[in-house]
């Protein structure tokens, strides 16, 4: 099969992540983020022209129709640590493939400094990559810094309208915002780099164990308009205050097969949203709800991945890619931690994955010509 050589270099994607230790890297100097607090110059290289939003939803729904994919690997759960997981996990897996992957993702949350590091993210687009970025939201509604709640239980505590833009002023209404108004500074340094984001906020909101998550189980919540609210008022925030026309939004869910609320509930409407997500983790690969996905109209994505408990480095990569090949157009595989063989290298057959003629690397999304 021939591949398609696009007309854009890179993308930059963000993911969500589970709990994990980083206590291995705090000791490691991160030269990321003293790089920047040095200096607010945009990075020398080249800014390549004719990639950006329009042209990049175009190529993932061509990628989808010629049954390509493009490989993604997530790079840590805080914006300070992104460098060091590129290291591990995508340096790494280029060293023994000889290849990088096409896509890594980002979160800005888990983060209470001012200057979000995202040099890593310029350079992977730079060399030809894409970028995708997810923010675990401190919670505003508790001291603690925390992004984990149970909104079913302890839902009277939370209040989405209450920190829209027109609400009145509260203690959690000018957490919420002051933390929006850092995390938006960050995506302007990546727009003015000339990268396009792929921005995956509030994601697996179908579940009960993030604060803006379903307030009920068995799907009898009733909070679907107040989180449409709350996603539409960031989208309108970050476009029409911050001016950032540089996102790519990605609308992400958790399987409902238990007890959580269907994939398509929380949906904001075609007007706010670009890409259809699932974030799925399992002992074997599997796609479930892509039936359900497909009729919002959008194109698809596998926007988190990886497996778990005994799947652990048994995930059989070559298996997963063939599984999503004509259904989504890239898949963002989580990272690894302290006993959970998650990413791409720790797992079964990534090299022959890696070569496979339908898996687009990094090399494969640098165009021929500007």
């Amino acid at each position: 099969m021939q591949r398609i050589l696009p007309l854009f270099g890179l993308l930059v994607v963000f993911a969500c992540s589970p709990e994990d230790n980083l206590k291995s890297i705090e000791t490691i100097e991160n030269t990321d983020m003293i790089e920047e607090s040095e200096s607010s110059n945009i990075p020398e290289g080249p800014v390549f022209d004719g990639r950006n939003k329009e042209t990049i939803l175009d190529y993932l729904e061509t990628l989808i129709a010629n049954k390509q994919l493009i490989v993604g690997q997530q790079c840590g759960d805080a914006p300070d640590s992104t460098w060091w997981y590129y290291n591990t996990y995508v340096d790494q897996l280029a060293d023994e493939t000889g290849k990088h992957v096409g896509l890594i993702g980002a979160d800005f949350g888990w983060f209470n400094g001012d200057n979000y590091p995202v040099q890593t993210l310029i350079d992977h687009w730079r060399d030809g990559g894409l970028v995708t970025v997810s923010w675990h939201a401190d919670n505003p509604f508790v001291d603690k810094v925390d992004v984990y709640w149970d909104t079913v239980n302890d839902k009277d505590q939370i209040n989405l309208k209450s920190l829209l833009k027109g609400a009145s002023e509260t203690k959690a209404r000018a957490s919420y915002r002051t933390e929006l108004d850092k995390v938006a500074g960050a995506l302007q340094k990546l727009r003015d780099a000339g990268v396009t984001v792929i921005w995956r906020p509030f994601h697996e909101m179908n579940g009960d164990f993030f604060w803006w998550g379903t307030n009920a189980n068995g799907n009898r919540q009733t909070n679907e308009e107040d989180y449409k609210a709350l996603w539409i008022d960031l989208y309108n925030t970050f476009k029409w205050d911050y001016g950032l026309d540089n996102l790519i939004w990605a609308y992400s869910v958790v399987p409902s097969e238990t007890w959580y609320a269907a994939v398509t509930v929380y949906y904001p409407g075609d007007e706010y949203v670009d890409l259809v997500g699932m974030d799925y983790y399992g002992n074997q690969p599997d796609f479930p709800h892509y039936e359900e996905l497909i009729t919002l109209g959008k194109p698809i994505v596998m926007s988190e991945s990886g497996p778990r408990e005994t799947g652990y480095g048994n995930w059989n990569m070559m298996d997963f890619a063939n599984l999503l090949k004509g259904k989504a157009a890239y898949f963002l595989q989580w990272h690894s931690w302290n006993g959970a063989k998650v990413a791409i290298k720790d797992n079964k057959n990534f090299m022959e994955m890696m070569d496979s003629d339908f898996v687009i690397t990094r090399d494969e999304l640098l165009p021929t010509s500007f």
